[in-house]
C-alpha cells in the first residue's frame, strides 16, 4: 500500500507538494558529469526553457539507467519527444515549469511509475490521448493547473494508487471512479466541485480522500463503503448534512471546520419563549383536558391537535411555535464525536439524554437513526 500522511494542514498546496526545494547551483546543461549521479539525472532548478534531450542521451555512458530524471522548477513550456528514448525513467519530476502540453511519446515511458506535473498551465488539452497507455503508472500529480475537469486518461489507468489534482478549477466528477479501485489518496482539494458521485463508494482500496475547499453540500450514501478509509477532508464546503451511514467508517481524521452550518448552528440555538396560547395549549395537552367542537373554536382544536411530542422520552411535554433546540453530540467511531440537532419543549429537557445513536460497529441501518426520530432532527450535522 502507499504510504499516506494524513495532512491537518489548511493549506491545500500542502498536500500535493513534492520536496523540490533543493539548494543547487546553477550549471552547465552539458555536464553530465555533475548532474548524473548513479540512477539520476537532476537538471532541477536551472531557469531551463528548452531542452535538447538527444544530447542528454548521448552523453549519458548508460541511459538505461536511469530511473529518475528531474527536470522540475525550470521554465519549459514542453516535453521534448525525444523524451522517449530514457525507457527506463521510473520518476519525471516537471513541477513548477511553464509546461501547457504533454507530448504523446511520453506514453512510451513503459516503466514510468511517478509522474509529477504540479504547478505548470496544462490545460484539459495538454494530456494526449495515448496517455492511458501508461499501464505502470502509481502517482500521478497535477495540482495547480488549469484544469477543469477530472482527466478521462486516468480512468483508463488501472494501476493508480495516488492521485493529486488540487488547485484546479475542476467543477464536475463523471460517474467513473469503478475503475479506479488501486487508488489509496485521492486528493480534490481546492476546486470548485458541486457534487460527488456514487461511484466514489467502488474505490475501496481508498485511505486518504480530500475533498475540501469546494462547493460540496452533501455526500452520497456510497461514501460509507470505504472501508479502508482513514482521512476524510470536507472543511471550506457548504454542507448541511452528512449521510447518516457515515458512522460506519472507522476513521482516524475528519475535517468538518469552516461549512456555513457552523454560524447557522449557533445562530439558530436561541429559545423563543411560549406565546399564553402555547402555554395554554400545552397544560391542556399535558393534563389530557378533553375538548371538542362544541367547546372549542374550529380553529383552536386544529392548533391543539398539531402539537409535537417532546423528544425527552422522560418528558411528557409537547410544543407548538416555541421549541428549543438542543445539540447532542454523539459517538462516532470512538474517536470524536458529531453534534446531532434535537428539538425540546424547552431548557429544562437537556439535563436528561434524549437519543442514543449505533456505533459504528453496528451494521443495521434502520438503527441509524430509529424510524420515529426520523423527522425530529436534521441528520448529522457538522462543527
Amino acid at each position: 500500500m502507499a504510504s499516506a500522511t494524513l495532512s491537518t494542514s489548511d493549506d491545500y498546496d500542502g498536500d500535493y507538494d513534492f520536496d523540490d526545494d533543493f539548494n543547487e547551483d546553477e550549471e552547465n546543461l552539458n555536464d553530465s558529469s555533475q548532474t548524473t549521479f548513479n540512477d539520476t539525472m537532476d537538471y532541477s532548478h536551472r531557469n531551463i526553457s528548452t531542452l535538447d534531450v538527444n544530447d542528454l542521451f548521448n552523453s549519458v555512458k548508460n541511459p538505461n539507467r536511469i530511473t529518475n530524471f528531474q527536470l522540475n522548477s525550470n521554465m519549459l513550456l514542453t516535453v521534448p519527444s525525444q523524451i522517449e528514448h530514457f525507457r527506463s525513467i521510473i520518476t519525471l519530476e516537471l513541477s513548477n515549469n511553464q509546461l501547457i502540453q504533454l507530448p504523446s511519446e511520453i506514453s512510451l515511458l513503459e516503466n514510468l511509475k511517478n509522474l509529477y506535473l504540479k504547478n505548470n498551465a496544462l490545460d484539459d488539452f495538454s494530456l494526449p490521448k495515448e496517455f492511458e497507455q501508461l499501464k505502470q503508472l502509481e502517482v500521478i500529480n497535477l495540482g495547480g493547473n488549469r484544469l477543469k475537469q477530472f482527466p478521462y486518461q486516468l480512468f483508463q489507468i488501472s494501476s493508480l494508487k495516488e492521485i493529486y489534482l488540487g488547485s484546479n478549477q475542476i467543477t464536475f466528477l463523471p460517474d467513473l471512479f469503478q475503475t479506479l479501485n488501486k487508488v489509496e489518496i485521492l486528493y480534490l482539494g481546492g476546486n470548485q466541485i458541486g457534487n460527488v458521485p456514487d461511484s466514489i463508494g467502488f474505490m475501496r482500496s481508498l485511505v486518504v480522500l480530500n475533498l475540501s475547499g469546494n462547493r460540496l453540500r452533501t455526500l452520497p450514501r456510497s461514501i460509507s463503503y470505504l472501508n479502508r478509509l482513514k482521512s476524510l477532508s470536507l472543511h471550506n464546503n457548504q454542507f448541511s448534512a452528512l449521510p447518516p451511514d457515515i458512522i460506519r467508517l472507522d476513521l482516524q481524521e475528519l475535517s468538518l471546520r469552516n461549512n456555513p452550518l457552523v454560524v447557522r448552528f449557533v445562530r439558530d440555538l436561541t429559545y423563543a419563549v411560549p406565546t399564553l396560547k402555547e402555554l395554554a395549549a400545552r397544560t391542556i395537552k399535558l393534563h389530557r383536558v378533553p375538548y371538542n367542537d362544541g367547546t372549542l373554536p374550529r380553529s383552536l382544536v386544529g392548533y391543539l391537535n398539531a402539537a409535537k411530542s417532546c423528544l425527552n422520552p422522560k418528558c411528557k411535554g409537547v410544543y407548538f411555535e416555541s421549541y428549543h433546540k438542543n445539540i447532542k453530540f454523539v459517538d462516532f467511531c470512538g474517536k470524536f464525536y458529531l453534534p446531532l440537532l434535537q428539538f425540546l419543549c424547552s431548557p429544562a429537557c437537556t439535563s436528561t439524554p434524549t437519543f442514543e445513536m449505533t456505533s459504528s460497529d453496528s451494521d443495521d441501518t434502520e438503527e441509524i437513526p430509529t424510524k420515529d426520530m426520523t423527522n425530529k432532527f436534521k441528520k448529522v450535522l457538522l462543527g
